[in-house]
């Protein structure tokens, strides 16, 4: 039964997680709600780590700093003072305890926030179980559940988890609590595959997080080629079911893609799995897998635009080899002449377009992009990167946030945004924007201690924050877990550089540079090389940069 913890003005609901001062939430990631949790409901004695640690991370190993960050943020939160605590004491070489004394809520407080944990726009769609027989079509369920977070994206009302959050999640045996609480949402679609021979089964169940209560479910047992009118159909339903209200024409138009026999479409698939590893050797195979399926229908537009991407992350990221530049102009030119309504056409044009230096015409592709899909995060995240290596600071600032608005949980975006607000000077915006960007990374570690680019990123500006044992943590571990990478490398040199060390940050960009990893363009206005610059081994690996 749901139960509500109140002290002193506040109110903790167990269920949900959620935090209140009054009718005002107060926004907790959602590991600092599970510790809350925790410790409230063992209030009459002290918690030792190692209990928080099997109960908030479940097996997963990771480090004391994933706690203290965890209790920092609730101290933070309730404005309770470690030295004299109010709510949380720190029991040396014990744990913590919840010290604050409960009262029972008043009763228009309680009915009133019932009303407000109503939030049904949220949904995260989880990658689809496989039940075929051979086990071996993982591309295919992660795909149809990609296709519809795609889908969903497109409809006005309703918010998305993004593919890298709700993937941390399989279906089978999922806690459907704990994942919504984690992904912050109301709705969880889950479901799964079934395919043998030219026939395809799909199960789906649209689950309400807070009850567990099924909002709608159905299973769909047709030829593999209906694969495409069984997304619509799923869409629909949910939007629907969270809604209640059927697709305005607007919105069904918006969710028309081109489609494609289901040999090519299985290799588009595969190829967009493997896109979204962003590491060299699944980047190259992608590429490959959209060349199969453009080599069995060339009018896709779809498998065109995913390899434009591949080879211009390629270009970008791991080697700036002129292969790989041109063709991510060829293939993103060929998806704006088969696919124009495409908006994912316009942004793999205008990332080629950015490599090419071609800065103008980039940004006519990426705001077509936004007419076409006004809720597209790539459109605006790309965009952002495009203006901040061309130099116009204030238009990536202004992108990045509404790349943070369009995915709530992506960190990059608002870390971004943070850096662009200190070099316009505008302060206040600027820490709104690093506390928001960090909150968000550490969700992200949260969920998978493991996240490189959480780690390497949000090092940096834990830096900037003056969190300076923190960053030297958080890069160490990114270094260790991921030496080779060039995110990894690029953004330890940035720490480095901010935090006065000239000698590592100079020997890991050698590392990167040497083998031809960097945009020339963003690390000449980049703002954390500044104390390198006039450096001579600084101005000789730029000028191996193209």
């Amino acid at each position: 039964m749901a139960q509500s913890f109140c002290f002193s003005g506040y109110r903790f609901e167990d269920e949900s997680g959620r935090l209140w001062s009054g009718a005002r939430e107060l926004r907790l990631t959602p590991k600092a709600s599970a510790v809350l949790l925790v410790l409230v409901r063992n209030a009459d004695r002290p918690v030792t780590k190692e209990e928080l640690f099997t109960s908030v991370w479940k097996g997963t190993v990771v480090s004391d700093d994933a706690l203290t960050t965890c209790i920092q943020e609730l101290r933070k939160t309730l404005e309770d003072d470690s030295r004299k605590p109010r709510f949380i004491e720190t029991r040396h070489r014990r744990g913590y305890q919840f010290i604050a004394q409960f009262t029972e809520p008043p009763l228009e407080e309680a009915a009133s926030s019932l009303v407000v944990a109503q939030d049904i726009s949220a949904i995260a769609v989880l990658p689809f179980a496989d039940m075929s027989p051979g086990r071996d079509h993982d591309y295919l369920c992660e795909g149809i559940a990609e296709e519809l977070i795609n889908a969903l994206t497109r409809i006005d009302g309703l918010r998305v988890a993004s593919r890298t959050a709700s993937f941390q999640f399989r279906s089978s045996g999922a806690d459907i609590r704990a994942v919504g609480r984690d992904l912050g949402v109301a709705n969880l679609l889950e479901g799964s595959v079934r395919k043998s021979n030219n026939r395809i089964r799909v199960t789906v169940q649209l689950i309400e997080v807070a009850t567990g209560y099924h909002r709608w479910s159905q299973r769909f047992d047709r030829e593999f080629d209906d694969v495409f009118a069984i997304q619509d159909e799923i869409a629909e339903s949910i939007v629907l079911s969270l809604r209640g209200s059927v697709l305005s024409q607007r919105e069904k138009q918006a969710l028309r893609r081109p489609h494609t026999g289901t040999e090519a479409y299985e290799y588009y698939l595969r190829g967009l799995q493997l896109l979204s590893r962003m590491a060299q050797p699944e980047l190259q195979k992608s590429s490959e897998m959209f060349e199969r399926a453009i080599a069995i229908d060339p009018e896709y537009g779809p498998a065109f635009a995913g390899l434009g991407i591949a080879h211009a992350t390629l270009y970008e990221w791991f080697g700036s080899s002129k292969d790989d530049l041109t063709k991510a102009e060829s293939a993103s030119r060929r998806a704006l002449e088969v696919a124009p309504k495409l908006a994912e056409a316009h942004v793999a044009r205008g990332c080629a377009l950015s490599l090419s230096r071609s800065y103008e015409q980039a940004a006519a592709e990426f705001e077509r992009a936004i007419q076409l899909n006004p809720n597209l995060f790539d459109a605006y995240y790309y965009f952002a990167r495009a203006c901040f290596a061309h130099g116009d600071t204030e238009r990536s600032a202004e992108l990045f946030a509404k790349a943070a608005e369009a995915r709530h949980e992506d960190f990059q975006s608002a870390l971004l945004q943070s850096q662009s607000l200190r070099m316009l000077g505008r302060v206040d915006e600027m820490k709104k924007a690093l506390r928001e960007g960090l909150r968000r990374a550490e969700n992200a570690l949260m969920l998978n201690p493991r996240d490189g680019r959480a780690l390497a990123l949000g090092a940096g500006n834990l830096a900037a924050d003056g969190q300076t044992e923190r960053a030297a943590e958080w890069t160490r571990r990114s270094l260790e877990l991921y030496p080779d990478d060039m995110s990894t490398l690029i953004n330890a040199a940035c720490t480095y550089a901010k935090t006065g060390n000239k000698e590592e940050s100079l020997a890991l960009l050698e590392r990167a540079i040497r083998r031809n990893w960097g945009n020339r363009d963003w690390l000449d206005h980049d703002p954390d090389f500044d104390l390198l610059r006039d450096d001579p081994r600084f101005i000789d690996l730029m000028s191996k940069l193209k």
